[in-house]
C-alpha cells in the first residue's frame, strides 16, 4: 500500500489492460480508480483506439479525468477536447487504394463517429460498428464529414505499403495487426501534453500498458507497469510487472502505487 500525498496522474491502455477479452471493465479495476480520484489523483485513458473505435458500453463505465485517443491523435480533459489531429484526406485516399490493390490485408480507418472497413482477407464486418467500403468511390460517399484518427490494417502488413507511407504514418506492430499512427502522434506525447495542461510533472506519471503502442508511454513516465499479459519486450522493460488483464492488473498496480 503506498504512502503518498503528492498529486500522481496514471494512464491506462485500453485493450489487453483496463479489459481483456471483453468490453467490460472489471468491478475491481472500477472501484480502484474511484479509490484514487478520491484521494486527488488524476486517472486517463491512453488508447490507441480512435474515439469512434471505443464502444459506447465501454465509454459509459468511464469515470476518470479524461482521455487521450487515437495514440495522442486526440485528448479530452474532463470532458473538453483540448487536442485533435486527424489524417489528411490524399494519405486516407492513398491507403484505401493500396489495400483495394492488394487484397491480403482488410484495413480499418478509425473515425471520430464510427469506423470503416475495407474487408479483404476473410475479414467480417462488425455490424453496427463498421461500415464497410466495397470501393474508392464509398470514401466519398460515406466519409465526407468524417474525421480519420488512426488506421489499421492486418493481419500482416507488408514492407513495402510501411516504406511508402513513412512519412505520413508511424507503425506499431501488434500480434495480429499493424497501427498506423499519424506521424507525429504518440501515447507519450499525448502524456506530455495532459500534464503541460493539469500542471502535474512528470516524476508524478504512472503509465500501464501491455503492446507495442504502450512503450513510448512506458518509457516516457517516471513509474511503468507491464500487465501480466504483456509482450516479452514490454515485461522486460517495465519498472513493475502486475497482474494479467483478466485478473485486474489494474487495480492491483493502483493499490500498490497510489492507495
Amino acid at each position: 500500500m503506498a504512502e503518498t500525498e503528492k498529486t500522481f496522474a496514471v494512464f491506462l491502455d485500453i485493450d489487453g489492460t483496463l479489459i481483456s477479452d471483453s468490453f467490460r471493465i472489471s468491478q475491481a479495476n472500477l472501484d480502484a480508480i474511484d479509490a484514487a480520484r478520491a484521494k486527488g489523483h488524476k486517472v486517463f485513458i491512453n488508447t490507441g483506439r480512435s474515439w469512434g473505435n471505443i464502444p459506447d458500453e465501454l465509454r459509459e463505465h468511464f469515470n476518470v479525468d479524461g482521455v487521450i485517443a487515437g495514440s495522442g491523435a486526440m485528448i479530452i480533459i474532463d470532458g473538453e477536447t483540448v487536442y485533435k489531429k486527424c489524417y489528411d484526406r490524399e494519405t486516407i485516399r492513398k491507403t484505401a487504394e493500396y489495400f483495394f490493390e492488394n487484397k491480403d490485408c482488410w484495413c480499418v480507418f478509425e473515425g471520430l463517429k464510427t469506423n470503416y472497413i475495407i474487408a479483404n482477407a476473410g475479414y467480417k464486418v462488425r455490424e453496427g460498428r463498421q461500415i464497410e467500403l466495397k470501393s474508392i468511390d464509398d470514401l466519398e460517399l460515406f466519409l465526407p464529414d468524417e474525421e480519420i484518427q488512426v488506421i489499421a490494417a492486418g493481419p500482416i502488413v507488408s514492407d513495402e505499403f510501411m516504406d511508402r507511407f513513412q512519412d505520413e504514418m508511424s507503425f506499431f506492430v501488434m500480434r495480429t495487426y499493424v497501427d498506423f499512427v499519424i506521424k507525429g502522434c504518440s501515447k507519450a506525447n499525448g502524456i506530455k501534453k495532459v500534464i503541460e495542461l493539469s500542471g502535474i510533472a512528470r516524476e508524478n506519471t504512472i503509465a500501464v500498458g501491455d503492446s507495442s503502442n504502450d512503450l513510448e508511454m512506458l518509457e516516457y513516465a517516471c513509474i511503468s507497469v507491464a500487465m501480466g499479459n504483456s509482450q516479452e519486450h514490454i515485461l522486460k522493460m517495465a519498472d513493475f510487472v502486475t497482474d494479467t488483464a483478466e485478473n485486474s492488473g489494474v487495480a492491483k498496480a493502483i493499490e500498490k502505487f497510489l492507495l
